[in-house]
């Protein structure tokens, strides 16, 4: 009997999860500082235009006080290619020039009505409260333009990754 009664409130104990303070349209901007222990933010950036079909899932979860990351890459083109980059400490201060929050405050400034046809170039999902946030470009320039900027902040995190970098061409042979 007594074990019984330990194994009840050991069961209560830890089956009770804190709900998490974070509001995805609130916190958007300042994710990383406001994000909860347990909390998940997945954004999903679509790189496809034409007949090149990629996209990358960015996961952001925090763990003991940590907001750690985790990417998937896939080019779905031609011959299919995919990566998982091992999980890492996201330290990158939200006032940095080059962090999500200041791209998402871009994407903002810059976002472009949704349209039945058009995909969303960005998507986030708050996994905790199912909420989810878009942001659309207005043709393939405006797309580049902000892929461009997203590749800078790419780089920045992952400065030796060279999994969308195009292949040289081979030199030319002027033997013939």
């Amino acid at each position: 009997m007594k074990n019984f009664i330990s194994l009840i409130i050991f069961s209560i104990l830890f089956s009770c999860t804190p709900k998490s303070n974070f509001d995805l349209e609130r916190d958007l901007y300042q994710f990383s500082d406001k994000m909860e222990n347990g909390d998940t933010l997945e954004i999903k950036v679509n790189h496809s235009a034409c007949l090149f079909l990629s996209h990358e899932i960015y996961t952001f979860v925090k763990q003991k006080d940590t907001v750690f990351l985790q990417t998937y890459s896939e080019i779905s083109s031609f011959e299919k290619r995919e990566q998982t980059l091992p999980k890492k400490v996201y330290n990158i201060k939200n006032k940095s020039h080059l962090s999500f929050e200041n791209y998402f405050k871009y994407l903002t400034k810059e976002n472009k009505p949704e349209t039945e046809t058009k995909s969303p170039l960005v998507v986030i999902y708050y996994k905790n409260k199912a909420q989810s946030k878009s942001f659309y470009d207005d043709g393939l320039k405006d797309k580049f333009e902000k892929l461009d900027r997203f590749g800078l902040l790419r780089q920045e995190i992952y400065p030796h990754d060279l999994f969308f970098k195009a292949p040289e061409p081979p030199p030319p042979d002027f033997t013939q």
